[in-house]
C-alpha cells in the first residue's frame, strides 16, 4: 500500500518512539518495521522482552533471499500485534546488530517491494541516517520523514545528512517532524535545512516517552498516557501523514493514466 520511511541525524530525538506513537494511532492499519541497524528496541523495552520468541527483521531478511512471495507469506509470521485486533502490528528489528551486515543490498529491496504490496501503510524506522542506512528501502518509500530537535547541534548534524538524502533518493519527498517547538520553530529550521514537503511538530513529553520506550508499570499508567498531550497530537499527525501519502498516490495514478491516453 505505502512506506513511510522515519530517520534522524542521531543524538536520540526520538525518532523510535514518535514511530511507535504514529502506529499506535494510525487511522486504518499500519505496520512498524523496525528495520535500523542498530537493531530494535521496542522488544526489550516497550515489550520487556515478552514478545514471542524468534519474530524478528533477521527471520525476515533470511526469508528474502528466496524471493518476495516467500518474503510476502513470511511477514505475517514475524509481526505481533499491538492491539487486540490486529490493525497495529510490530515488525521487531534485529537482536544482534552485526547481524546487520548480512543484509545485502538485494535484500533490502526485496523487503521493500514486498511492504510496498501489503495491504497497510508500513512505517519503517530506520535508525539515523548513515553509512549502514538501508538506503533501498528510503528509495523506495512514499515520503522519507526526519525527526529531530530543533536545536543547534541537531540542525548542524542534520544538515549534511539530508543533503545526503536529497541525493541518494532523488524524487522520494522529505519531510520534517520536530520534538518540541525551541529553541528554533519550524521555519528557522526549514531555513536551514532547505525545501521540505511538509513540517510536523510533536510535544516533549517526557513521561509518555518514558512509557512507549520503557514500558508501563500498570495499566493505569498506560491509560493515562494514552490520553495524553503526545498520543493525541501523534494521532493528528498520523492523520496528515496519511492523508499526504494518499494524495501522493492519487496523483500519480492520475499522471500514469493521462500520460497513457
Amino acid at each position: 500500500m505505502s512506506i513511510i520511511a522515519i530517520t534522524s541525524p542521531g543524538g536520540a530525538p526520538g525518532a523510535t518512539t514518535t514511530a511507535f506513537a504514529l502506529t499506535l494511532t494510525w487511522p486504518g492499519r499500519g505496520l512498524l518495521a523496525e528495520c535500523a541497524p542498530a537493531g530494535g528496541v521496542l522488544a526489550r523495552g516497550y515489550f520487556r522482552c515478552h514478545q514471542p520468541p524468534g519474530q524478528d527483521l533477521w527471520n525476515l531478511a533470511r526469508t528474502a533471499v528466496n524471493g518476495a512471495d516467500a518474503t510476502q507469506a513470511e511477514v505475517w509470521q514475524q509481526t505481533i500485534p499491538l492491539d487486540g485486533d490486529s490493525e497495529h502490528l510490530l515488525l521487531p528489528g534485529l537482536t544482534d546488530p552485526f547481524l546487520s551486515v548480512q543484509i545485502a543490498p538485494s535484500t533490502w529491496e526485496t523487503i521493500a517491494d514486498v511492504f510496498a504490496d501489503l495491504p497497510l501503510t508500513v512505517l519503517a524506522d530506520t535508525g539515523p541516517i548513515g553509512p549502514d542506512t538501508p538506503f533501498p528501502l528510503l528509495r523506495a518509500a512514499d515520503l522519507v520523514m526526519v525527526v529531530m530537535r530543533p536545536t543547534l547541534a541537531q540542525v548542524t548534524a542534520a544538515q549534511p545528512r539530508i543533503e545526503r538524502l536529497r541525493k541518494s533518493l532523488g524524487a522520494v519527498p522529505l519531510a520534517l517532524c520536530l520534538i518540541g517547538d525551541r529553541p528554533y520553530g519550524a521555519r528557522e529550521v526549514r531555513a536551514e535545512l532547505g525545501d521540505v514537503v511538509a513540517t510536523y511538530v510533536l510535544p516533549i513529553d517526557v513521561r509518555a516517552a518514558r512509557v512507549l520506550s520503557n514500558g508501563a508499570d500498570t495499566d493505569r499508567e498506560r491509560r493515562r498516557i494514552e490520553r495524553g498531550n503526545l498520543v493525541r497530537t501523534a494521532s493528528q499527525v498520523s492523520r496528515l501523514l496519511n492523508q499526504r501519502v494518499l494524495d501522493d498516490a492519487a496523483l500519480r495514478a492520475q499522471t500514469v493514466q493521462e500520460g497513457g491516453r
